[in-house]
């Protein structure tokens, strides 16, 4: 497709002109350089067939069906074959809609080809006026000083002018192509039939008309000799000035508006070229030497025989008046007959007439250049003429009438009216003017046209109209219309006097005074005079007056009867309201001084919306009028109105969507009934588009001051009556329906975008407006009618344009507007819909897939007009509507496309290819690809085109397809291009957008292509590379500052992407190299650190209110981007990018920046502020955590942090949790590492200050904190909590990290006394345990609460602390209230819940009320000890309150070994052993409480002694039965299982117990522990009870029964001394593993397990039993009741168990480690004693090594020996 170039004429004109983006001047220069020849020769570069059929193609390497194609379509297109060749090219890579794959069928099918050769004309005949296209709009602007390429065009126009070469090929063009003959089928092919026929004429006067607006534009600036105003003349002539055209015959009705335009661009070029206004400047001047034809008469008689040739057709009038003006200026008298003889003759033509019908027609009626080019001839012909002869002179009234419709037309062009002002009223249309006020009011409608003209020309000719008016100079009216009383006689006959005051109107304040002078004047030439006389009062009045007289003398009519209303008044106050329209439509500063009239109206609309018939045309203006003061005063104008009864109203209250879809209590008011029994029938609808436009006017100032919803009748009306009819209904003017579409859609798009940009009414449950339009839109009748236009498609649109004068006015311009406005309206609805409401029907239309092929989804109709070229914006917004619909819809894009997937992919990939193309179609384009790779899998999927590719030997590997849109991306983001017009900021943003979704959606395939080559990595880190301007700066570069921001952003969370995906691989080498590059470069991470940080500040300094869209601020982007990078970076360890100490700090400090910026202004609340403030609070908080011991300046970090704070907390009347949880968070994480760390070095004064802040900010969140109530629908469990919603509500959160910052600053404090004065000071721990009581009562706030015991507990470890909560009401706010946590019966369902060991509670472990519970009891526990008597009575009280709880405990720990119960066992247990220490105080408190918690916690104690000496059966529990013990009450005992009831007898220890094992049995001894802790209070103190024969054995009872066998699992009697032995025999093998461990290091990792119980914790059970064993023991041997038998049976029996431990142990201290062991206390009557082969030594050398355990063992044995013996 190489040859292509020599057409994309379209695309030339798209570079050159500058469309969608400013290309550089040079670029325009070599461009135009490049295609002078072109361009200069126009339509004759296309050449006709020359050679032989096929001698051209022989070079050219195409198939056979190519050939044969190209051939039948040379002879067509009678085209030489090689261009047709290149326009074939050119067309397939335009503007071919098919794909690659259906083109061969497309050649080889006969039928298809002809459709495609009709296609490829097509493309040509655009091609051949798009290539004039270009010479226009150079000829057109080359002049303009302000146009940015000026000099360019000027620099290619000069050189096209020489030896006027442009001329010459511009006038054989237009003879080629009117001496064209109409092609047929013997000289073009069968294919040529007539209507190919009639397509070729109507292209053909297409190019004519081109050509000639060519003309017109090159005579504004260059001038002709005689010879070529001749010869144009001639040739017009000829060619019968457009009528005379050889293929006339077979031209239709729709081919008249081309002829018509030809006819009049003619007459315009010869107008031009005969220069009559130069010629009367120097016929004033009498400087004629140097002028053309007219400096000698030859040269002047021989233009004169030619124009005297000119006959009697319509289009030689304006030629003839000119000629005859000319012959004026030049001639002296001597031949004055023939001059008149012209100027009748052109009169006689109807030359006004003639010239009013141009200026209505296209392309002369716009604001086009031929427009005011043309405007400006016709004006200057008439100027001239005027200024020669009288306006009386120029035909009778009707001719003066269009004379002065002509000049109305005329002067509302701004240039037009400007030069008449300037050169003043006394000649030209100035004398006109003139006439007119002199004539006024006789003539009343001549003045008020000239002044609606001029009012409507500018700001300035406005302002002279209002002063024109203030002071009319006459008053003129009939003789007749005066009483002879009221006249006075002159002496001069012709001078009248007024006798009397005269009131010409019957109502009104005007009036003509006593003694004013009237002239008479006969006006025989008036056709309405009728010859009657005129008098003109000559006296100045205020012309305002008069009006507003004639709008109360309408008014007076109507109110004597309909009957009564004259027409003539009717047309009057249309006409007085159409100038105070024009006035205040210029300067809308003038509606106070036309208050006189505008007030009149609403009477007017009032009185006459029910006139039968209306005048419509009065109505619409009124309402125009009204729309314009609305502009000012809009409150007042809306209440007026509604008292017309013109506007729709509601007679009832519209409650919900279903009244509004019904229409129920909508009455259409007058406005309804004159729409559908007027205007409808009429086919003109002027109110209907004044009431738009007046609702349009409305919905800004409605919307701001809140009462929108008063608009909701009349936009219902239009909802329902208007928008879904308007396109059936019938037209007068075809024009007219797009209007009227578009002014609805106008206010629908206005409406949207309001509400949007205000904050939504919750508290209303009535519908808004902005709910109703969106509702109807989406379900009613409008929404078909919305997708209708929509569905216009394509194909339509090129028709219109084509029909169309011109190339930017038209049907087809209209058109385009409503649909582009359709789009914008749906892209709106499908965004602001409430997810509430269900699929609407809009939707299913949208969304269904296709019924069949014969069904166009109206998907694939939007995709279409991706294919549109003349307005860049129609497909952008459609593409933005696919992007829409991709993120809302749940459909497939693809399949809605069907077949045409391809071709359309291939034409977004054309247009994203094309260097002319439209900037923001391109950007729109990448969008939509971006969003697709999320949203829409199988349409990226063919957009992407990864397609295998073989590499080596067998290996596979991926390439790109020749369609993929991969290639155009890197292409249009090479870092060659960036920072130039090829790849502007906003397109290399959208580009790298597009490469982030594809890293976002881990498109697998897609990134592992693009990583592979070479530019990639340069062209996205590229812009990491580059400095960027300041926020805040005037340069005009922070224009494209948010995209290169954005671009930034993109760029650090693609490399964060490709980090994370890559963290177990090797990094791509391609950018491990830019990482090297990047990395040299003046430290890029210290310019982003700081330049973020700029950002931030500037953010913090702007008061700009942003804050719809806050998602899109480009800081917030970069600020998200740059954390996602830092953390992933910090997270992953990236080797090639390592961040030093000295950068860590400086980011941290650029951070903390960053947030006290945000809270310095004044307008701290701003929801942008707080968002930035938190995601960098957020990003501090993760750095910190993970660069804690990287950082050793924390010491100049932590100041800046605790200034956040303070500023965070006083820059707002509330505190912003998401900021202060991340700075809060940061001073925990430090704190905590200076006070575990040496190297941390944070002195003690700048930790200090932070108390009372930390202190204020948590009273003032303990204020914010939500109620209960607030969060009770977050409430979970007790066992399986759901989320909590202390983890989820921000307030909750913020309140649990204050205070775990407020525990580690009362740890790192040394002294309590500082942090006890600030809580003091703030109250704190009163606050505290007020909110503490509340949520426990509502048992809400789980984290929370954990937290508020934690930071008890670490107050009350200190004395001062603990009597501080003491006096501070812990018992009352605590006690009770806790009673809430738990119920009875809560801890049975846990039963079933599985044994898995917790983690720690910083690991994620998930809280539980027992867990609260728990820490309530141990804070009670560490108060006690701390505080002792002092809080023993609260203590007592508090197990007082939660007995059965804490009795609970310890039974349900018995049946189910869960960890929860253990823990709350555990907890319980010490509670019974602090309590114990004051058992006398206790029992006389609590005296049954006692023994039930003894009796409890010993039956708990021989259950868990039983199952730890049972390790094979404890394991079995837990494995099968969750931790439940088989219980042999509960179970069917005829038929145990074998295996069960083996474990069940066995006591072999495990070899490899698993570590939910170890985790039950280390709790087990952790109760055991504990309780027998508290049961050496309750038996009698061993030395004590060994040496004091005279103790009170009374106090204590046994709690041992006499028996020593091991107890069984289900035993429920008292425990005995065989259980206590038993738990001698678990320690001692417990005792014995560890040994193991030591001797054989490396024996199987599986007995790590048993590291989780501590030999302290065994040692103390071990001699803690052995105590008890012995002082029970005494306690039984002196009790003189004991019976005799039982005392021998004691003796002996415990006598051997301790003979038997004290002789091995006695073996051991003697040394013999050569001992194999022996046999030891673990022999039972359960089964075997276990192998102690592996023991190297005895088990007393290592358990006993310390000289106070071997102390105690020599009491053992001294027992033995002196008591048991």
């Amino acid at each position: 497709m190489a040859g292509s170039e020599s057409f994309a004429n379209r695309t030339l004109w798209h570079f050159i002109s500058g469309t969608g983006v400013l290309r550089p001047k040079e670029l325009i220069a070599s461009e135009l350089k490049r295609n002078e020849a072109k361009i200069l020769d126009g339509l004759l570069f296309y050449q006709k067939p020359r050679c032989p059929a096929g001698e051209e193609l022989k070079e050219k390497t195409i198939t056979g069906n190519q050939q044969d194609f190209l051939q039948k379509l040379s002879v067509f297109l009678s085209l030489g074959e090689l261009q047709c060749y290149q326009l074939f090219c050119s067309y397939l890579l335009h503007d071919y809609r098919g794909s690659q794959k259906n083109l061969q069928q497309l050649l080889s099918n006969e039928r298809h080809s002809h459709t495609l050769m009709l296609k490829v004309r097509d493309y040509y005949y655009t091609e051949r006026l798009y290539i004039l296209h270009v010479l226009k709009r150079i000829l057109s602007l080359w002049p303009d000083p302000e146009y940015l390429y000026k000099e360019q065009y000027a620099e290619f126009v000069n050189n096209l002018i020489l030896d006027d070469k442009l001329i010459k090929k511009i006038k054989e063009q237009f003879c080629t192509v009117c001496e064209m003959t109409l092609p047929t089928w013997e000289t073009n092919g069968p294919l040529m039939n007539e209507r190919q026929a009639l397509v070729w004429a109507q292209q053909n006067l297409k190019e004519q008309c081109e050509l000639l607006q060519i003309l017109f534009v090159y005579y504004k600036d260059f001038e002709t000799d005689l010879n070529g105003i001749i010869d144009l003349i001639e040739r017009f002539k000829q060619h019968g000035f457009g009528r005379h055209q050889k293929y006339k015959h077979i031209l239709e009705e729709s081919s008249e508006k081309f002829l018509r335009r030809i006819c009049y661009l003619e007459v315009l070029v010869l107008l031009e070229l005969l220069d009559i206004e130069n010629i009367y400047h120097s016929s004033k001047e009498n400087n004629l030497a140097d002028h053309i034809f007219l400096k000698d008469k030859t040269t002047f008689q021989k233009l004169d025989r030619v124009m005297q040739d000119l006959n009697k057709e319509v289009a030689y009038g304006p030629l003839l008046l000119s000629w005859s003006v000319i012959r004026q200026l030049y001639l002296d008298e001597d031949d004055f007959v023939t001059t008149r003889k012209f100027g009748n003759l052109a009169l006689q033509l109807n030359v006004f007439e003639f010239m009013s019908l141009m200026l209505e027609t296209e392309p002369f009626c716009g604001k086009t250049t031929v427009a005011s080019f043309s405007h400006y001839v016709v004006y200057t012909t008439l100027f001239t003429t005027l200024a020669v002869y009288d306006e009386n002179t120029l035909g009778g009234h009707r001719d003066s009438e269009i004379l002065y419709e002509v000049s109305a037309k005329l002067l509302k062009k701004e240039f037009v009216a400007t030069d008449f002002w300037q050169k003043g009223l006394d000649e030209g249309l100035g004398t006109l003017f003139q006439s007119a006020i002199e004539w006024f009011p006789l003539d009343f409608s001549t003045l008020l046209r000239f002044s609606v003209a001029l009012a409507t020309g500018s700001k300035e000719s406005a302002k002279k109209i209002m002063a024109v008016w203030k002071r009319l100079p006459r008053y003129t009216e009939y003789l007749d219309r005066n009483s002879s009383q009221d006249l006075v006689q002159t002496a001069d006959s012709a001078l009248w006097q007024l006798a009397r005051e005269k009131l010409p109107y019957i109502i009104g304040e005007f009036r003509i005074p006593t003694g004013v002078y009237g002239q008479i004047i006969q006006t025989s030439g008036q056709s309405d005079s009728q010859g009657s006389p005129v008098i003109q009062w000559e006296f100045a009045f205020n012309g305002w007056q008069l009006l507003e007289c004639e709008v109360e003398e309408l008014l007076h009519q109507i109110s004597q009867g309909s009957g009564m209303v004259s027409p003539v008044q009717v047309a009057r106050v249309s006409a007085i309201t159409e100038l105070v329209k024009s006035l205040l439509t210029s300067d809308l500063e003038m509606v106070d001084q036309l208050t006189g009239i505008t007030s009149l109206l609403y009477q007017v609309i009032h009185r006459f919306a029910g006139q039968k018939p209306p005048p419509l045309d009065l109505l619409a203006t009124s309402v125009e009028c009204l729309t314009c003061v609305a502009k000012k005063h809009p409150k007042q104008v809306w209440h007026n109105m509604k008292q017309t009864g013109l506007l729709p109203y509601l007679t009832e209250n519209v409650d919900n969507m279903a009244e509004v879809l019904s229409g129920q209590g909508l009455s259409a008011g007058l406005f309804g009934v004159l729409l559908a029994g007027s205007e409808c029938t009429q086919g003109r609808y002027p109110l209907t588009t004044a009431f738009l436009d007046f609702i349009s006017c409305l919905i800004k100032p409605m919307f701001q001051s809140g009462k929108e919803n008063d608009l909701m009748a009349c936009v219902m009306f239009i909802l329902r009556e208007v928008f879904p009819a308007f396109q059936k209904w019938r037209y007068y003017n075809t024009n007219r329906r797009e209007v009227i579409g578009q002014k609805c859609l106008e206010n629908f798009h206005s409406i949207l975008n309001f509400m949007s940009a205000r904050n939504k009414k919750v508290n209303s449950k009535k519908p808004q407006l902005q709910e109703v339009v969106v509702y109807s839109l989406l379900f009613s009748e409008a929404g078909r009618a919305l997708l209708e236009i929509i569905a216009t498609g394509v194909d339509s649109v090129e028709l219109a344009l084509s029909q169309q004068g011109s190339t930017f006015e038209g049907s087809g311009v209209e058109i385009i507007q409503m649909i582009q406005l359709a789009f914008s309206v749906l892209n709106r609805l499908l965004l602001m819909k409430s997810p509430e409401l269900p699929i609407s029907p809009v939707e299913n239309a949208l969304a269904s897939q296709p019924a069949g092929r014969q069904h166009h989804h109206v998907v694939a109709t939007i995709s279409e007009y991706i294919c549109h070229r003349h307005n860049p914006r129609l497909p952008t917004l459609a593409t933005l509507l696919l992007k829409r619909l991709a993120l809302v819809l749940p459909m497939s894009i693809l399949a809605c496309l069907g077949n045409d997937a391809e071709a359309i992919r291939d034409m977004y990939l054309t247009r994203l290819q094309a260097v002319t193309e439209d900037l923001r179609l391109k950007v729109v384009v990448l969008e939509l690809l971006s969003v697709c790779v999320e949203a829409q899998p199988g349409l990226i999927e063919i957009f992407l085109n990864v397609q295998p590719a073989e590499s080596g030997v067998g290996k596979k590997d991926l390439s790109l397809g020749k369609t993929s849109c991969l290639q155009t991306v890197l292409d249009l983001m090479d870092y060659r291009k960036q920072g130039t017009y090829q790849c502007p900021p906003d397109l290399l943003c959208a580009c790298t957008e597009f490469i982030h979704a594809l890293w976002a959606g881990l498109r697998e395939t897609a990134m592992s292509v693009l990583r592979n080559r070479r530019t990639f990595w340069p062209s996205i880190c590229a812009p990491l590379n580059r400095e960027l301007c300041k926020l805040g700066d005037d340069d005009e570069k922070v224009l494209s500052l948010p995209y290169e921001m954005k671009t930034v952003a993109y760029v650090l969370k693609i490399m964060a992407q490709e980090f994370y995906s890559a963290a177990d691989l090797k990094l791509n080498s391609h950018i491990e190299t830019v990482f090297q590059d990047t990395k040299n470069q003046s430290n890029r991470l210290k310019y982003w650190s700081r330049y973020i940080c700029d950002c931030l500040k500037a953010e913090g300094e702007s008061q700009e209110l942003l804050e719809e869209n806050m998602a899109d601020n480009p800081t917030l982007q970069l600020l998200i981007a740059w954390k996602n990078f830092l953390v992933t970076v910090t997270a992953l360890k990236i080797e090639d990018i390592k961040v030093n100490p000295e950068e860590k700090e400086m980011i941290l400090l650029d951070l903390l920046e960053g947030i006290l910026a945000q809270f310095v202004g004044t307008q701290t609340s701003l929801t942008v502020d707080i968002k930035l403030a938190s995601v960098t609070s957020a990003l501090l908080f993760t750095l910190v955590k993970n660069w804690t011991g990287q950082v050793t300046s924390w010491a100049n970090i932590l100041p800046l942090m605790h200034d956040a704070v303070r500023q965070s907390c006083g820059s707002c009347e509330t505190l912003v949790p998401c900021v202060q949880i991340g700075l809060l968070g940061s001073m925990v994480t430090i704190i905590q590492h200076a006070r575990k760390s040496s190297t941390a070095s944070v002195a003690m004064e700048r930790v200090r200050p932070i108390v009372p802040t930390v202190c204020s900010v948590l009273l003032q969140s303990t204020q914010q904190l939500p109620t209960p109530k607030d969060l009770q629908s977050n409430t979970g469990t007790q066992c399986q909590p759901s989320t909590d919603p202390s983890m989820t509500d921000p307030r909750l959160k913020l309140q649990v990290v204050t205070c775990s910052l407020l525990v580690e600053l009362i740890k790192f404090v040394d002294s309590p006394d500082i942090w006890l004065a600030a809580l003091r000071e703030h109250a704190i721990l009163q606050t505290l345990l007020i909110s503490t009581e509340i949520y426990l009562k509502g048992r809400q706030g789980l984290h929370y609460l954990h937290t508020l015991f934690l930071l008890f507990l670490t107050i009350a470890s200190s004395k001062k602390g603990a009597e501080s909560l003491a006096m501070s009401g812990l018992t009352q706010h605590t006690c009770l209230p806790i009673l809430s946590l738990y119920q009875i019966s809560d801890l049975l369902p846990l039963a079933s819940a599985p044994v898995i060991p917790p983690k720690k509670v910083g690991s994620g472990t998930l809280l539980t009320w027992h867990g609260v519970f728990c820490l309530c009891i141990e804070l009670y526990n560490t108060v006690l000890v701390t505080l002792r008597y002092s809080f023993l009575e609260d203590m007592l009280n508090f197990l007082g309150s939660h007995q059965d709880r804490l009795l609970q405990s310890l039974e349900i720990a018995r049946l189910g070994l869960f960890d929860i119960a253990l823990k709350e066992a555990e907890q319980t247990c010490t509670l019974i052993e602090r309590l114990a220490h004051f058992s006398r105080e206790w029992r006389m408190a609590l005296p049954d409480t006692v023994n039930k918690f003894l009796r409890s916690m010993l039956y708990m104690c021989q259950t868990f002694i039983s199952l730890l000496i049972r390790p094979r059966y404890l394991q079995l529990i837990l494995e099968h039965h969750g931790g439940q013990k088989r219980q042999g009450k509960g179970r069917d005992s005829s038929s145990p299982i074998p295996p069960i009831l083996q474990h069940q007898t066995s006591t072999e220890d495990i070899e490899q117990p698993t570590v939910q094992l170890t985790h039950i049995q280390h709790s087990m001894l952790r109760i055991v522990c504990q309780s027998f802790s508290a049961l050496k209070c309750f038996t009698p103190d061993l030395c004590e009870i060994l040496l004091d024969q005279n103790m009170d054995l009374s106090e204590y009872e046994p709690f041992l029964a006499i028996g020593f066998s091991t107890p069984s699992v289900d035993q429920d009697f008292q425990p005995t001394f065989g259980t206590m032995l038993s738990c001698v025999n678990v320690c001692i093998r417990l005792l014995q593993k560890m040994e193991a461990r030591v001797v054989s290091p490396h024996r199987s990792p599986d007995t790590a397990a048993s590291q989780q119980i501590p030999k302290s914790l065994v040692l103390y059970v071990l001699e803690t039993s052995l105590y008890i064993i012995m002082s029970q023991a005494m306690r039984y041997l002196k009790e003189p009741n004991l019976s005799a038998r039982d005392k021998p049976l004691l003796k002996r029996e415990l006598g051997a168990e301790m003979i038997h431990f004290c002789l091995e142990s006695i073996d051991s201290s003697e040394g013999c480690t050569t001992s194999p062991g022996g046999t030891t206390l673990l022999t039972s009557p359960g089964g075997p004693s276990p192998s102690t082969s592996i023991l190297a030594r005895s088990f007393s050398q290592t358990c006993f090594s310390t000289n106070q355990e071997q102390a105690f063992f020599k009491i053992v044995q001294e027992f033995v020996k002196q008591v048991l013996r």
